[in-house]
């Protein structure tokens, strides 16, 4: 984490495979104490990354990210990772052999899943209550976005190499429409929209909520299909 509520991709998914090791290895062998440093490694995560190794270990070895992920809902999976490492132990030590198995079974699939795949349940399941909670929110104020709109805006964060790409091509391809470019460094109270990783294009309505969302390294197709869907009066 970096202050922002934004944390370098690579560290979830290194985390996630250690949780995933570890899990398969309590499988294998019956021992607790794989549960016990996964459980451990995961708490140390979560008390930020001056704790924690793995935040450590992708610091020291991995190069700057191309784009950034919030990490509220990194830190909502890593709160039930606690929750189901803790049951699959307890279970264990009470000699209920099969029903930690299961347990420890699905943390290690979930786990898999999202160190190989990026695609992390419990994140998902995070931005989903989170919809549910607040419904279609105005996302004005957290931008920062004065005026009728509607608004182009941009998202980016210090550290995110792809970022200022983005924003400037962005701004070549707008023909006479405004870019509204919102930096997490000046603006953290933007790290609550809804996106899952910076750089974030996104079409603001008059109403204040979302249209459009892309993220990501945009190609020049793309971003035109962006700037088409701003009418040409905007701003």
């Amino acid at each position: 984490m970096n202050g922002i509520g934004l944390i370098h991709p690579a560290v979830p998914r290194v985390g996630q495979g250690l949780t995933a090791t570890l899990a398969i290895a309590f499988m294998l062998t019956g021992a607790v104490v794989f549960l016990a440093v996964a459980l451990v490694l995961v708490l140390l995560s979560l008390a930020g990354p001056r704790w924690s190794p793995v935040a450590r270990i992708v610091r020291r070895l991995v190069r700057a990210a191309g784009e950034l992920e919030p990490v509220a809902p990194v830190r909502f999976s890593q709160f039930l990772a606690v929750g189901f490492l803790g049951a699959a132990a307890a279970m264990s030590l009470a000699g209920l052999t099969v029903l930690s198995l299961v347990v420890a079974g699905l943390v290690a699939a979930l786990a898999l899943l999202s160190a190989t795949t990026g695609l992390c349940v419990g994140c998902e399941v995070y931005r989903v209550l989170l919809a549910l909670r607040r419904g279609d929110d105005d996302v004005r104020g957290a931008l920062g976005l004065g005026g009728p709109g509607p608004w182009l805006t941009v998202l980016t964060a210090p550290g995110c190499t792809r970022c200022e790409p983005v924003a400037r091509a962005l701004e070549r391809a707008a023909s006479g429409r405004d870019v509204v470019r919102v930096n997490l460094r000046d603006r953290p109270a933007a790290a609550a929209v809804p996106v899952k990783s910076v750089p974030a294009v996104l079409v603001v309505g008059t109403d204040g909520r979302i249209k459009d969302v892309w993220t990501g390294a945009l190609d020049a197709p793309t971003i035109t299909e962006v700037v088409e869907a701003v009418p040409i009066a905007a701003g």
